[in-house]
């Protein structure tokens, strides 16, 4: 079922109670960008794929979210023995930002593809759901609350006022604090005016005073409480056009006054869920603590909490503890397809390449039932890339997985062969941690066995082995034309590579030890800091390089290497004379430092004398 902002307030009491029964849900995202992962290498740890991830990401937004929420019944007494049953209810969100304030990003090549997709983009832009996160959504209410607290007291005083003596006091007050009504509107207002006199003559119920800005309404208002304060009550309506307009009524009652006030406190209310809007849906399914399926998942969350929750935090540590907040079930198909008994059947985690693995023995999908027309999806019937398709489609792709396995389908958060599954989401790229892993720390791995390696842009791979074939089998993971890093098989061989390796002209071995303090380098270099050149893990490894290069060469040669590594790895080396050649890159002390190796680098602060100096 697809949610705009026509049907929401009318759905919403029913997705909350879909949310409640539900045993566990899957979901996915549709963006107006994906944060690109080119900057992430094969050996990146997690932390520095989450690093990079917030630094490197635009405020691309999600466009359509899709939650599918399935349900697992026991079967009844006298059929103990069939499988339990399982229906499902799909939605299909449409999110979209309201108001001037609300900027975000769009990435040229993943509108074409929504679009290539058949994704509705009028439908988006004319009946998107807002949203707001948490500190919106709490400066939103605070407002609303102070408003109708306003108008409660305004009501009540009015009330309170019977003597002609406070009239009087009210009237001198009104003229002491009026605004002059300039002389080109004086017409509109004495118009208006006459109007009102023959209203209160009519039997009309109301009359409408439209065609004006805010400041002419200023002004109406104005006089309104200057001449007719006594005999007519006022209250703020919207045109078909979305144009502010007054509607004028005969002076009503306090109890009047105070139905008409909770007549507007309903209405005040639905419009701040409207508002809030998508964060709603989010925050119903944080709250049941229940598992959630997503596939390759790991850009959904981020954007997820950025967009309906909070900031993110630039600490990794916290970022987990937040994730576990909101959402502490979680499980990635994507890597739950790295579980050596399903790999043997499943060749591809490419989602539709899922599906059809587990379509067949050994695996099987259990019967599915939709538990409404409005909310159902079919395999048969291929909707890629809707939210809501493909929220359901990950659904049954984990049924199917599941199957291979006797899972209790009532309580699978609790099953063991799931536990080592639960809360590790898959990173792209990434050739030995793959994952992240929210309930702790991921385990640390040895990286003696990699080499960075920089070579001429004709070379092949073949070329790159040969270079290496006296210390075993090689993998060659290619970073762009002239880098990438090489992975030993034959670990015990790591330790004779850069003593042993022969020399080629613009060939370049270095351990991953130092490749890290290169990054380390470049990072503080960013952050207006300067290393204290102590190494990471892999003290005083090097580069190997059988013979001198001459300083002619060197300066020819000087800014095509930097870019070699500076590209592929995000890191910069310093270059100082041709001294040291085979050493890692010198780091220069300073004498004025924090006494941790730290200095940082002051600049003078710019002042403006006006906005145009600005």
């Amino acid at each position: 079922m697809d949610i705009t902002k026509n049907n929401f307030i009318e759905q919403l009491p029913l997705i909350r109670e879909t949310i409640r029964n539900a045993t566990f849900f899957a979901m996915d995202c549709e963006f107006t960008g994906l944060a690109s992962d080119r900057t992430i290498m094969p050996f990146d740890t997690p932390e520095e794929v989450y690093l990079k991830m917030v630094e490197n990401s635009p405020q691309y937004i999600i466009v359509q979210f899709g939650l599918c929420a399935f349900r697992v019944e026991p079967p009844a007494e006298e059929q103990k023995d069939t499988e339990p049953r399982v229906s499902y209810k799909c939605y299909n969100f449409f999110c979209y930002p309201k108001g001037r304030a609300n900027v975000f990003s769009c990435q040229g090549e993943s509108m074409r593809f929504l679009a290539d997709n058949g994704f509705d983009f009028n439908r988006l832009f004319r009946e998107g759901l807002s949203y707001a996160n948490e500190i919106e959504e709490q400066r939103y209410r605070a407002d609303l609350k102070e408003r109708q607290a306003t108008r409660a007291a305004t009501i009540l005083a009015a009330a309170e006022e019977e003597s002609s003596e406070a009239d009087s006091k009210v009237d001198e007050m009104t003229e002491v604090n009026a605004i002059p009504v300039p002389a080109e509107l004086q017409q509109q207002v004495d118009d208006t005016a006459a109007s009102i006199e023959e209203f209160l003559q009519s039997d009309r119920p109301d009359l409408i005073v439209g065609n004006a800005n805010a400041f002419h309404r200023k002004l109406i208002y104005q006089m309104i409480e200057q001449r007719f304060q006594r005999k007519i009550s006022t209250s703020s309506v919207s045109l078909e056009n979305n144009q502010k307009a007054i509607k004028v009524e005969r002076k009503r009652s306090y109890e009047q006054e105070q139905a008409l006030d909770e007549q507007r406190r309903v209405q005040e209310n639905e419009d701040l869920e409207m508002k809030i809007g998508m964060s709603l849906v989010l925050q119903e399914l944080s709250k049941a603590r229940k598992l959630i399926i997503g596939h390759n998942m790991l850009l959904d969350l981020f954007y997820v909490l950025r967009q309906f929750f909070q900031p993110l935090p630039v600490d990794y540590q916290e970022f987990k503890k937040l994730t576990k907040e909101y959402f502490p079930l979680l499980l990635d198909t994507k890597y739950l397809c790295t579980n050596a008994e399903i790999k043997v059947d499943v060749n591809s985690s490419v989602l539709a390449h899922v599906y059809d693995a587990v379509s067949k023995a050994p695996f099987s999908i259990p019967t599915i039932h939709a538990e409404m027309p409005d909310h159902q999806y079919s395999v048969d019937d291929k909707k890629l890339h809707e939210a809501g398709y493909d929220a359901y489609f990950t659904g049954v792709c984990f049924l199917g997985l599941i199957s291979r396995f006797k899972v209790n389908l009532m309580h699978l958060h609790k099953d063991t062969t799931l536990k080592p599954y639960l809360n590790r989401i898959f990173i792209t790229r990434l050739n030995d941690v793959n994952y992240m892993y929210l309930n702790g720390k991921e385990p640390s791995q040895s990286r003696e066995h990699i080499f960075y390696v920089t070579f001429p842009e004709n070379w092949r791979t073949t070329d790159i082995q040969i270079k290496f074939k006296p210390f075993g089998p090689v993998h060659v993971s290619w970073m762009d034309s002239t880098s990438g890093f090489v992975s030993l098989h034959n670990r015990n061989a790591a330790s004779s590579v850069l003593k042993k390796i022969g020399y080629h002209a613009g060939f370049k071995v270095y351990s991953f030890a130092q490749f890290t303090q290169m990054k380390l380098q470049r990072s503080g270099t960013k952050r207006g800091r300067i290393g204290s050149g102590s190494p990471g893990d892999g003290n005083g490894a090097g580069v190997r390089c059988a013979q001198p290069v001459d300083k002619s060469s060197r300066e020819e040669k000087g800014e095509k290497e930097s870019q070699k590594i500076d590209h592929p790895a995000g890191t910069s080396v310093k270059r100082k004379g041709d001294k040291d050649e085979d050493q890692p890159p010198a780091v220069k002390e300073h004498d004025e430092d924090d006494g941790a190796g730290w200095k940082t680098v002051k600049k003078a602060r710019k002042t403006f004398t006006d906005n145009n100096d600005w």
